[in-house]
């Protein structure tokens, strides 16, 4: 007798809760069990799949084609395969556009007749085939936007790279698409031009997002700012509950990003800057007092220009709810006057006992930073220094 028939739902849901997501690609056996069994592990084996097969992505891709639309079916000629009784892309909740890319990308060197050395097209593939997967990629996200409404997790990312060679003209989406993404919770997307459309859809789309990393892919010398900001900023806008905002590799076009985030000031906890240059907005921290009240952390990790200047515009805000401040960045602090050692200081004695958690990896500090510590810092219970600094402070505290 088969006795995995009698397994009740919720225990076959409990069994399956325990499963380690490294270990998911590990369950395609179960889907021979019988029916029961197939209907519980589908969603587990969907929903991260770019992140599951990573040997021969293309098999995913020739599965996905069957849901694109009868052009994109011509184009790959698979218009007449069979369509399954399931429909996989209803199972997504994470995908990033690279995924996307490099899995097309594969399937189109496999089918690709020009040689018989696979690998030596893998490793160079030519700029014909790069922007032809950049088109059916595109396609295959818009399959994915309309089809896939338990999507979580979106990442937007194109290498720089693979932009400059292509131009990435074909990125560009139709602000008429009509989709919905009730349950898009993280946002990870680069400022410029190659997503500016998808990014007016997403606005459109959804007002779910909690959680958004912007970067960015573009040359840190190009001063062409603009829209591609001001993009991002009305996709905030349009959020109703962000709580979380990282700031990567950004060097234009912070101040845009910080003013538009007002309108998440009843939410919003988390702030990090990570390699972030303040260079072209020195006075960009200022306007993280219209957000401040709820801020629960505020993260500098390797920024690039955070001088006296940049770091002054924070000793006039009021962080009442303020309990981790992060600042670690001791290599890329300038040994100049314009050390921000005095905001530091006094930024450290704003907050005071506010503060549960206080990371410094700033070397260049003076001795003071150990007596504001100890004077003015009575409920840390994290205290993250480097090992010269935590020498220092040991001899300091006795």
């Amino acid at each position: 007798m088969n006795t995995t028939t009698h397994i009740p739902n919720d225990i076959i849901r409990e069994i399956i809760s325990h499963i380690n997501s490294k270990d998911i690609n590990t369950l395609y056996s179960c889907l021979l069990v019988n029916r029961t069994w197939c209907e519980h592990i589908i969603p587990l084996l969907w929903k991260y799949p770019f992140n599951i097969i990573k040997k021969n992505p293309r098999k995913l891709v020739t599965i996905y084609f069957n849901y694109c639309d009868e052009q994109t079916k011509s184009i790959t000629r698979t218009v007449n395969h069979n369509k399954t009784l399931i429909k996989y892309p209803s199972y997504l909740q994470k995908v990033s556009f690279m995924k996307i890319y490099d899995a097309i990308l594969d399937w189109v060197l496999f089918n690709n007749d020009k040689t018989e050395n696979n690998e030596v097209i893998k490793s160079f593939p030519s700029k014909k085939d790069q922007i032809f997967s950049i088109m059916l990629s595109k396609e295959m996200l818009k399959m994915f936007l309309n089809n896939s409404p338990l999507l979580e997790y979106l990442k937007i990312d194109i290498s720089r790279e693979l932009r400059r060679r292509t131009r990435c003209e074909f990125i560009s989406f139709s602000s008429s698409l009509n989709i919905s993404l009730n349950r898009l919770n993280t946002l990870h997307c680069s400022n410029d031009n190659a997503n500016n459309e998808i990014l007016k859809v997403i606005a459109q789309s959804t007002t779910t997002i909690k959680n958004i990393i912007i970067f960015e892919n573009d040359d840190w010398n190009n001063d062409n700012v603009g829209i591609v900001n001001s993009t991002i900023s009305k996709l905030i806008k349009t959020q109703q509950g962000i709580e979380r905002v990282t700031i990567n590799q950004v060097s234009k076009g912070i101040t845009e990003i910080l003013s538009s985030l007002k309108s998440q000031k009843n939410t919003l906890k988390e702030i990090h800057f990570n390699h972030a240059s303040f260079g072209k907005d020195e006075n960009a921290l200022k306007y993280i007092s219209d957000f401040s009240e709820n801020l629960k952390e505020l993260r500098f990790r390797n920024c690039y220009n955070l001088t006296n200047n940049v770091m002054k515009e924070l000793l006039s805000i009021e962080f009442p709810k303020l309990i981790s401040l992060e600042i670690n960045n001791d290599d890329y602090f300038s040994n100049t006057e314009n050390y921000p050692t005095k905001e530091i200081l006094e930024l450290i004695k704003n907050l005071g006992n506010n503060l549960s958690e206080l990371i410094l990896n700033t070397s260049s500090l003076s001795n003071s930073i150990f007596h504001h510590i100890k004077n003015y810092c009575n409920n840390l219970t994290t205290l993250g220094l480097d090992i010269v600094m935590v020498v220092q402070f040991i001899l300091i505290i006795g």
